[in-house]
């Protein structure tokens, strides 16, 4: 089944980036809406059939879901889309987080994580100064939720190295990957509406969920 999902998937990703960039936006609309609907539908077969569903777990789920959904408002408002992300980001956060408290490994995260985001910040607040980037008065809420999705980023990375097997890498590098994703969106968005900059977000983004979604395929 994983064969096919990729397979799939990637067929799908492959004709998406074609599309995106082009005139119609059913087009769009409905590769990216399928594309989120199969990382979703898989991701959740294997975490109700590989042994997640128990408790904090469920965090998992919940952000799968608010990620599909955040895809699919994200055709009609950047706004409505970036907020159901919003809700992904934190669902990510608690369930990297327990991952790493119940591995024994949170305090050991803890102090990498923090610096990561003190170096994020420091570069975020230059960029902005100096007007490098210009988010056009939305420094604060871009800031929060750059933040959130940096630190389920960390986490995730943190987890991988940390907790060794083949869920925390997968979940690891596919956080990292949704991470990348957003800064080319910010890029595009604020800075360059270049094609190139929206495919790099595309294919970083979807790469990074199928990963997620992959992670859950082994057993708990």
């Amino acid at each position: 089944m994983r064969t096919i999902f990729v397979i799939a998937y990637l067929s799908l990703l492959g004709l998406y980036l074609f599309v995106e960039t082009g005139d119609s936006f059913r087009r769009r609309a409905v590769n990216k809406i399928v594309l989120s609907s199969l990382f979703l539908f898989f991701g959740q077969f294997w975490f109700w059939t590989n042994g997640y569903a128990h408790g904090w777990q469920f965090m998992a789920l919940v952000g799968l879901f608010y990620t599909c959904m955040g895809d699919a408002l994200l055709l009609f408002s950047f706004g409505a889309g970036g907020a159901a992300f919003a809700v992904a980001n934190l669902c990510f956060i608690g369930y990297t987080g327990c991952c790493l408290w119940f591995g024994g490994a949170f305090f050991t995260a803890l102090p990498w994580c923090i610096g990561f985001l003190v170096l994020y910040l420091i570069g975020f607040f230059f960029m902005v100064r100096t007007r490098r980037i210009d988010l056009e008065g939305k420094t604060a809420v871009a800031l929060f939720y750059l933040i959130t999705v940096c630190l389920h980023a960390a986490l995730g990375v943190a987890a991988a190295l940390l907790l060794p097997g083949t869920h925390t890498l997968l979940l690891g590098l596919g956080l990292l990957l949704f991470m990348i994703s957003d800064h080319f969106l910010v890029i595009y968005k604020f800075k360059r509406k270049q094609k190139c900059m929206l495919r790099a977000n595309t294919a970083s983004y979807f790469l990074g969920m199928m990963l997620v979604a992959l992670s859950f395929s082994v057993l708990s």
